[in-house]
């Protein structure tokens, strides 16, 4: 294969292999087919044709078939439309848009005919990169529009995700830079949302480009750092090669012409091994700026007439603006006036095909009709929900009417004393409405007071770009019992060592915050002011320094703290840990291990003992999870018993294979469902790490 797969993936294609030559019926064949192209349609492009070819050959024999039923049918037709699908992407990937095109089409016309909403969604957003590409912007947000329409309306967050990017993508080129953060943004937080690594990485790139293009470099280098990372450890060579042409244009802002060269001459080589035609073009023209500013405007011209001739053969709009801007100019350097004015045509040709009044209008009223839809359909659905209501208020209007004619007897009868009534009635209204202000405005201030607290108690908490920055594989499901809580998660960072814990202290709501602004604060001390490292020995002083605090009282204050705290060796995965009451939970070759806590908390104990410390060395792939009781001691299910730490291990053990995004989404739908209509009795927090 042309891409290197990894033993568990060549195990899997060698039985894919061996189910196809045996399999009976043909729509297992597609399925095996299918699942071979998911293993290594990035690795290896020219595999990934011959594999959805043969999908297209099955499925098309088998339509032709009488004797098919209509389940049987949808499901080949299913199957052609998506190997049309991927056939217009390889094609568009070789720089075909013709062909890309024709089999989207394809695609399109059999998704429509089965109203397959999320292939229609997918297939819309495939055409508009390319009418992009081509740099026809309107027919590309009509595209895009649709596709995102479609997308909200069956929930598919990656599908919305991808269309985001593109809408994204198309604001930048009309140097709209609120709207083209606003949509990239919308479309990272999905990606995290369901743990999409590739959309991920795209984010990045695409924040990165547009922190670029503001001169903001640093920045810049972050997000694309982030994107050649992602991109390195899911095997994409695209997105690689992408994200090494972006840090050599960071390079070159800086000054660096020589890393600068080498970035974009590597990115060149893997786009010339993938057949990408569009980023050819983008690496030529980008090295033969480097070429300019060297001053040998000779080899730069011919850099960027190779990329010329590739856009334009591959009718990419964009790079032959950019292929022919530079050609101009490097023409004027060398007095050649004739080829100069020739190229600065061709420029603002290309570049009033971009930026046109009408493609802009088209985007405008794309967005419009896209807002206007979205509220329409929001109106609709308020509309009937409103003339449900009035339909139940006018029948209960009529029984209201028979019940008032019978009973007016009655009310005369009793008018007399209730009138009598009043006078003392209002009497004690007066009173009960005193009271009433009264309470309210003392539950406003209480109120006040404890979201005030949320804020500084959230203060406390490792913000959410910092855990994503070193954690990147992890997962936090905190769940307070009530506005603030007594549980809190804690990271930080010394040199190569990284801490993390996950505590909780005495009560839940204001006291427990209370308590657990003390016990975050004494973990800050020992290990930022006094440096140290161990776990035990970090308990052991943050024990000393809660007490040290609880000693001003002239009361004796018995609230202490019950916490799970490892470190890891960002270079060798070395995990210690210590804990106090909690638990530690790693996941290893299958099997759940967990390492027992001293039976002290953190706090007044009798006979305090010091903390151990345990090492262990984890392997990729393997999970550790760091726990609060809160989870395991919730009421719930049928009987109303609590989970227990037996179910809740089972269930850490079941997922172990899912990505840390899906653990938590299990862990909370799991949580919320065991609770059912009873109440929350005690915070949650739980931390996942997968190495």
């Amino acid at each position: 294969m042309a891409g290197q797969l990894t033993p568990k993936q060549e195990h899997t294609v060698d039985s894919l292999k061996s189910f196809i030559n045996k399999a009976q019926h043909d729509t297992l064949k597609i399925n095996a087919y299918t699942a071979w192209d998911n293993i290594i349609y990035i690795s290896d492009p020219k595999l990934d044709q011959e594999l959805n070819l043969k999908i297209v050959d099955i499925a098309n024999e088998n339509l032709k078939k009488e004797s098919l039923g209509s389940s049987e049918k949808k499901a080949f037709k299913k199957a052609l439309s998506l190997g049309y699908n991927s056939l217009g992407i390889i094609f568009y990937n070789k720089g075909d848009f013709d062909k890309a095109i024709n089999y989207y089409s394809r695609s399109l016309k059999i998704r429509e005919e089965i109203e397959d909403k999320k292939g229609i969604a997918a297939t819309l957003n495939n055409f508009g990169i390319v009418y992009q590409d081509q740099g026809d912007n309107a027919k590309a947000i009509e595209c895009y529009t649709r596709s995102l329409k479609t997308n909200e309306e069956i929930g598919d967050k990656k599908g919305e995700a991808n269309t985001l990017s593109n809408i994204g993508r198309i604001y930048r080129e009309q140097h709209d830079t609120l709207k083209a953060i606003y949509y990239q943004t919308r479309s990272l937080k999905l990606r995290e949302s369901i743990g999409d690594k590739r959309g991920m990485a795209i984010a990045f790139s695409n924040i990165g480009s547009i922190y670029s293009d503001q001169g903001n470099i640093n920045k810049a280098m972050e997000y694309f750092i982030h994107y050649l990372k992602i991109s390195e450890e899911i095997g994409d060579k695209n997105n690689i090669a992408l994200a090494l042409g972006n840090i050599g244009l960071v390079y070159k802002n800086q000054g660096d012409n020589a890393k600068a060269l080498d970035y974009y001459t590597k990115s060149l080589k893997m786009f010339e091994e993938i057949g990408k035609k569009k980023w050819m073009a983008a690496s030529l023209t980008n090295i033969g700026e480097i070429y300019k500013q060297k001053g040998e405007i000779e080899k730069a011209i011919e850099f960027y007439k190779n990329a010329l001739v590739i856009a334009q053969s591959a009718g990419l709009v964009a790079a032959t603006k950019d292929a022919s801007q530079s050609l101009f100019n490097s023409y004027k350097i060398t007095e050649n006036y004739k080829e100069a004015l020739r190229m600065h045509e061709l420029y603002i040709m290309m570049r009033d095909s971009i930026l046109s009044e009408n493609s802009q209008e088209a985007i405008m009223k794309q967005e419009i009709k896209y807002t206007y839809d979205k509220q329409k359909a929001l109106d609709a659905k308020e509309n009937e929900s409103q003339k449900a209501v009035s339909a139940e208020r006018e029948q209960k209007q009529k029984v209201a009417i028979y019940g008032i004619t019978g009973s007016l007897v009655l009310v005369l009868v009793f008018a007399l004393f209730v009138f009598n009534r009043l006078r003392f009635t209002r009497k004690q209204n007066k009173i009960i409405e005193e009271q009433k202000n009264l309470v309210e405005g003392k539950q406003k201030e209480v109120l006040s007071s404890i979201t005030y607290a949320k804020r500084l108690q959230e203060a406390i908490l490792p913000p959410d770009h910092y855990v994503k920055e070193y954690l990147p594989a992890s997962f936090i499901f905190y769940k307070p019992k009530d506005i603030v809580a007594g549980d809190f998660y804690w990271m930080e960072r010394r040199g190569e060592t990284l801490f993390v814990a996950a505590a909780d202290c005495t009560g839940h709501g204001v006291p427990g915050a209370m308590v657990s602004v003390i016990c975050s604060n004494a973990l800050n001390r020992a290990v930022l002011e006094l440096g140290i490292t161990d776990p035990g020995k970090i308990l052991d002083k943050t024990r000393e320094l809660v007490l040290e605090t609880f000693s001003r009282s002239d009361k004796e204050v018995k609230d202490g703290m019950d916490i799970s705290l490892a470190t890891i060796n960002t270079n060798t995965k070395e995990i210690k840990w210590s804990g106090a009451n909690n638990p530690l939970w790693y996941i290893s070759n299958g099997k759940l291990i967990e390492v027992k806590a001293n039976k002290q908390a953190i706090g007044k104990t009798d006979n305090p003992l010091p903390f151990t410390t345990h090492s262990f060395q984890l392997n990729k792939g393997d999970s550790f999870y760091l726990s609060t009781d809160g989870y395991a001691d919730q009421f719930g299910g049928e009987s109303g018993k609590k989970l227990k730490k037996k179910a809740l291990k089972e269930m850490l053990l079941q997922n172990s294979w899912l990505s840390p995004a899906q653990q938590k989404e299990k862990l909370e739908s799991s949580f919320n469902n065991w609770m059912g209509t009873l109440e929350q009795i005690d915070d949650v927090c739980m931390i996942g790490v997968k190495i």
